[in-house]
């Protein structure tokens, strides 16, 4: 008689017995699970600039396939085809040094545009104005424009730093300069500024004037200095038309300038407080007063507020559209002074001891150490960037005064030297130079390390990212086979970094 079939077991006719389909074994041993494997910890974070990148073919395939949009990102971040490109020409760039020019950039870096008088007739050129620390003050003239010349001499370039695997690039272009400098000062170079946004025109060469403000630091009992440098007509020879005049004379250090975009206005930051003077008549008011000498300053880009970096830690905007009266001569006086930036609370000391002092100061913000650079967004003026000497770099909002910075921008070094901030003209790409002697670069909306490298023996106290100016004829040699490029100064000497 065959076997009764019972639900959920089967019949085993060399055993004769039934055993469950499903299920532990009747009266075998309980059998535990065994143990689970311990979680993999995930990957040691490694520096932003050792990130695997796109490919140039993976880009150029998702811009076929996607467009302009955006095409990578992730729960974080997004980002476009061209950023994408632009953090891949950052993170390979090519590092070149001139020869001869040790000490003669270590302060100050600034990038002009001139009219220059050449025997084929007007050509419009680039001029680079170089401050040193020993008060003299030199202009190198870029490209071919100005090597025609007899009194000029020529300063050749020689590669500093090469991307792994990659081939060297065409040499750059020489630079030309005197063999003296051009001026010479009785104090350190503080800064040396553009005045306006103004392009030479080349139609007519009575407009192609192009103003420099400089500063100078002051030593010993003989305060600071402020200059305006101008430069009228065309150039016959590279250094023959330029004038430097004295604009103001002051009793103390002046440890930065800076002017507004129209060019009708400079501030300078001094010991104690920072002065205003206007372009046009000359007049020197007090723009605010400190107990803490003011070592940074930058305009937004309508030029109604100046941006004031204090020793102290503080970030103070100031409103330069204030009644205040003009002061011609000398040293402005107490009575004219604006505004008065009050001593931030330290953050080593207690709460605010009322809510009378806390709303005191409702418009500025407190830095870690002092703000040693400043650089705003010209895109929205709300936005700008500050660096303390204890190596914090963040991102601020000044409608977001009280929340502190947005964004951080992790790996800069830094304990007591005035280092420099740079943003690229695209305002997409960050850089400074580091007391490690390593030139870094983030993204600015990211916050990622795009690039890390030492490529020099001193820090880079000096930096310049010029706009892209291939239109310039006899200049473009600087730019024209490079996706970007930026000048770095050094006690060592002139370099230029640019994309491959």
């Amino acid at each position: 008689m065959p076997p009764k079939e019972l639900p959920g077991f089967y019949y085993d006719p060399e055993k004769n017995r039934y055993f469950p389909i499903k299920g532990p074994i009747p009266g075998a041993a309980t059998r535990r699970p065994p143990p689970s494997a311990p979680p993999t910890p995930p990957p040691a974070a490694t520096a932003g600039c050792s990130r695997k990148r796109a490919r140039r073919p993976e880009l150029l395939s998702a811009r076929e396939m996607y467009g302009g949009g955006v095409i990578f990102s992730n729960k974080a971040t997004r980002s476009t085809f061209k950023q994408q490109c632009q953090y891949l020409q950052a993170s390979q760039p090519m590092v070149w040094k001139y020869q001869a020019t040790t000490l003669v950039a270590d302060k100050a870096l600034e990038q002009l545009n001139t009219m220059v008088q050449t025997p084929q007739g007007l050509r419009e050129s680039r001029m680079l104005v170089t401050g040193s620390m020993n008060g003299s003050i030199r202009l190198y003239g870029l490209g071919s424009a100005l090597n025609n010349f007899g009194n000029e001499i020529e300063f050749l370039p020689q590669p500093a730093w090469t991307p792994v695997e990659k081939h060297k690039s065409a040499a750059l272009p020489s630079v030309w300069s005197s063999e003296a400098a051009f001026s010479n000062f009785s104090s350190s170079i503080s800064c040396i500024k553009k005045v306006g946004l103004h392009a030479p025109d080349a139609s007519n060469t009575n407009s192609s004037v192009q103003r420099v403000l400089v500063a100078t630091l002051g030593s010993g009992e003989s305060g600071g200095s402020v200059y305006i440098m101008d430069l009228s007509g065309t150039i016959d020879s590279a250094m023959g038309s330029w004038t430097a005049c004295r604009v103001a004379s002051l009793d103390r250090t002046v440890w930065t300038a800076d002017c507004s975009s129209d060019g009708t206005h400079a501030a300078f930051g001094m010991d104690h407080g920072a002065g205003l003077l206007d372009l046009e008549t000359r007049g020197l008011s007090w723009l605010c007063r400190s107990k803490s000498d003011i070592l940074s300053q930058k305009f937004v880009h309508s030029g109604n507020v100046v941006l004031c970096g204090l020793r102290n830690g503080s970030i103070a905007p100031v409103d330069v559209r204030q009644k205040h009266h003009n002061h011609p001569t000398g040293v402005p006086s107490a009575s004219t002074a604006r505004r008065t930036v009050p001593m931030l609370r330290s953050k080593h000391q207690g709460r605010w001891r009322n809510q009378a002092d806390k709303d005191k100061c409702p418009r500025y913000i407190s830095m870690s150490s002092a703000v040693c650079s400043l650089v705003t967004l010209s895109s929205d003026e709300n936005y700008f960037l500050g660096s303390s000497m204890d190596g914090c770099i963040k991102l601020f909002d000044l409608r977001l005064i009280q929340k502190g910075g947005i964004q951080s921008y992790e790996g800069h070094v830094n304990s007591h030297t005035h280092l420099p901030l740079v943003v690229d003209p695209s305002e997409t790409l960050l850089m400074s130079g580091g007391e490690d002697c390593t030139v870094r670069i983030w993204s600015i909306k990211t916050g990622e390390l795009i690039f890390a490298q030492s490529v020099c023996d001193t820090p880079f106290t000096a930096l310049c990212w010029p706009e892209s100016s291939r239109d310039l004829c006899g200049s473009s040699l600087f730019d024209v086979n490079h996706s970007w490029g930026a000048w770095l100064g050094s006690r060592n000497g002139l370099f230029y970094m640019h994309g491959t």
